[in-house]
């Protein structure tokens, strides 16, 4: 490149930065965006905003498991135990049925162990009987055969009465012996019996102790409601897992005497509000001047204005419209 071709790329170079401050000197600048004027003291502002009740009682999950089931719905009326929802949980029903099984079979046993002690009361009453009869003819034939050896011995008598007087009174022996054996045996069986039935029985309050438990365990699938009061949140839909004394279930509203405005002002309004100044509520369902209120509490860029509701148609959810007088 020439000297001269050089002086005249550094000139257009030189022309073009000049050109681009100069741009940018001379762009104007953006103007500032008008500030809203500021609300005079006295000033009278409108604010709308939603009821809450000022006393809300919770319902804490009472078990693992999952959501089967919620019947109510947000805004409805509630009474103290009402089936608010219902939550599965399959070991506890797995435990409900085992307990169920265990004492069936616990009664079962007691059941052929009182049967069996039935039958052998009525064997023992006729083996009682039989052996008493016996006894009573073994203790005929044992005088019969001690006079007849008397009278052999002096030979008053023939040695075959002799003789068949002794057989009588062996063979009587021997059934007497034999039937009061067999009336020990079955004495023994009905006190083994009983000792068993006793034992099965004691088994079978503990099955029924441990079926009350599971169902007990099982009852707290229903969730109910511990209050009266308007449902004012339902936390967990149904297909929901939950966590036992963990997850919030429903939050349940009462005294809807207490009830609360919440406000979101804009900033202008929010750092003039303070606690304890006075306001006015009203309700589209209560025409008047207004219900007397006052502000409870600043949190967070919300007010919370509180007052005594003397409607049961003001619900939590319901709109309200708050005047203030700012400082």
């Amino acid at each position: 490149m020439t000297a001269a071709a050089a002086a005249v790329v550094l000139a257009g170079a030189g022309w073009g930065g000049w050109t681009y401050w100069q741009g940018r000197k001379a762009a104007p600048k953006a103007a500032p965006a008008a500030e809203a004027p500021e609300l005079p003291a006295g000033a009278l502002v409108s604010l709308q905003g939603v009821l809450r009740a000022q006393n809300v009682v919770t319902v804490i999950a009472p078990l693992d498991g999952v959501m089967e089931e919620v019947p109510v719905t947000v805004g409805e009326e509630v009474f103290e135990s009402q089936i608010l929802g219902r939550i599965a949980n399959d070991l506890l029903e797995q435990n409900e049925r085992n307990a169920t099984l265990e004492l069936e079979r616990a009664q079962a046993r007691v059941g052929a162990l009182e049967s069996t002690l039935l039958a052998a009361r009525l064997e023992e009453s006729r083996a009682s009987a039989d052996a008493a009869r016996a006894r009573s003819e073994y203790a005929r034939a044992e005088r019969e055969y001690q006079r007849q050896r008397i009278l052999l011995r002096e030979g008053a008598t023939a040695k075959n009465t002799h003789d068949a007087t002794q057989k009588v009174f062996e063979s009587t022996q021997v059934e007497s012996e034999t039937l009061t054996a067999l009336t020990r045996a079955i004495q023994e069986r009905i006190q083994q019996a009983s000792r068993d039935i006793e034992a099965a029985r004691k088994t079978l309050a503990e099955e029924e102790e441990k079926l009350e438990l599971a169902r007990l365990e099982l009852a707290a699938e229903q969730v109910v409601s511990p209050v009266d009061g308007v449902v004012v949140a339902i936390r967990k839909s149904a297909g929901a897992e939950v966590k036992k004394e963990v997850d919030i279930l429903f939050d349940i509203a009462v005294d809807l005497t207490a009830m609360e405005v919440v406000l979101e002002p804009e900033p202008p309004v929010l750092k003039r509000v303070k606690v304890g100044m006075e306001a006015l509520v009203d309700l589209a369902d209560l025409p008047g001047d207004g219900l007397p209120a006052a502000v409870r509490a600043v949190e967070e860029g919300k007010v919370y204005v509180e007052f005594a509701s003397p409607t049961p148609l003001a619900r939590p959810g319901d709109p309200a419209f708050v005047r203030l007088k700012l400082p």
